[in-house]
């Protein structure tokens, strides 16, 4: 396939500011509360974007600038984000390339994705991938992807590593209201230290459909095997529950699956369950709540809510 030559392209530029006050107490989970924290978040970002008739990028610069009441519990921060996607399309595939860098609290990131939190430290991400999209046939595609992230903290107590994944994914659309996949996939996780190399081999069977105009639901359950020093085995699945109608729209996910942890520099079981209840009241304001609950097995730690 060649890289045709491409018309005029369009662009767009979007400016957003998020402003956020949050109280946290005992945020890192200790067993005797010493307190909370008053955090005001601002959220500055920018929006690049182009289209032509083939090619599509975007770029985008964001931030997160934490201020906090009691800087003992809970340091000021400042956590920058980069990012940019090129995108070509044939007429019957298409290629994306993406890169980006992004900073973030551990205190944030561990308690919503494995239910504890080991230290309030900064974690940095430096990933890399691509995805190629071909249709087989009027109802079947194949989607391939290729994952490289790069994960590390400022403090000795997480373990550095990193992560390169491959995903395919076959997929046969059975009627307009129903699809049902495959999606096997590979992943290595390699840690900075002395620590041993963790595989990760996982396949998932599942389906998404259209229940009703308003209903959707994605389902999948599947297996995953680790390797490393110490072979482990497990039932990984999940469900996507989500509907709208006018201007409310919910969701509701449960998922148990298999994660890199940072103490461990492995993958270890997850368990989430997240709630979104969303109502717009005009055009350019949205009330939005939601609840998470999310817990880790087989490492220290207990189960956390947000």
């Amino acid at each position: 396939l060649g890289f045709a030559s491409i018309g005029v392209a369009h662009a767009q530029h979007s400016v957003r500011v998020a402003t956020e006050i949050e109280r946290v107490e005992n945020p890192l989970l200790a067993p005797v509360n010493p307190g909370g924290a008053t955090v005001i978040r601002i959220s500055p970002s920018y929006v690049f974007e182009t289209e032509s008739d083939r090619i599509r990028s975007r770029f985008s610069m964001a931030a997160v600038l934490e201020r906090s009441s009691n800087t003992q519990l809970l340091a000021n921060r400042n956590y920058p984000s980069l990012g940019y996607t090129w995108g070509y399309t044939w007429p019957t595939a298409s290629l994306e390339l993406r890169a980006s860098l992004a900073e973030a609290a551990t205190r944030n990131t561990e308690l919503r994705d494995f239910g504890r939190v080991t230290v309030d430290s900064r974690e940095r991400t430096l990933a890399a991938g691509a995805t190629w999209n071909k249709e087989l046939t009027e109802r079947t595609r194949l989607t391939v992807g290729l994952e490289n992230h790069r994960v590390s903290y400022d403090s000795a107590l997480l373990q550095d590593y990193r992560e390169q994944e491959l995903t395919t994914r076959l997929s046969w659309e059975a009627t307009e209201r129903a699809t049902y996949f495959v999606e096997p996939g590979y992943a290595r996780l390699t840690p900075s230290g002395l620590s041993p190399e963790s595989t990760l081999n996982r396949w998932l069977v599942g389906a998404t459909g259209q229940l009703t105009p308003e209903w959707s639901l994605t389902a999948f359950a599947g297996q995953a095997r680790t390797g490393s020093a110490r072979k482990v085995s497990n039932n990984v699945g999940g469900l996507r529950l989500g509907y709208a109608e006018g201007r409310l729209t919910s969701e509701l996910e449960l998922a148990r699956d298999m994660e890199p942890v940072g103490t461990i520099a492995a993958y270890a079981r997850t368990e989430t369950m997240r709630a979104r209840v969303a109502y717009q009241l005009t055009e350019s304001a949205t009330v939005t709540a939601s609840m998470a609950r999310s817990r880790t097995v087989g490492t220290s730690g207990g189960i956390g809510s947000v």
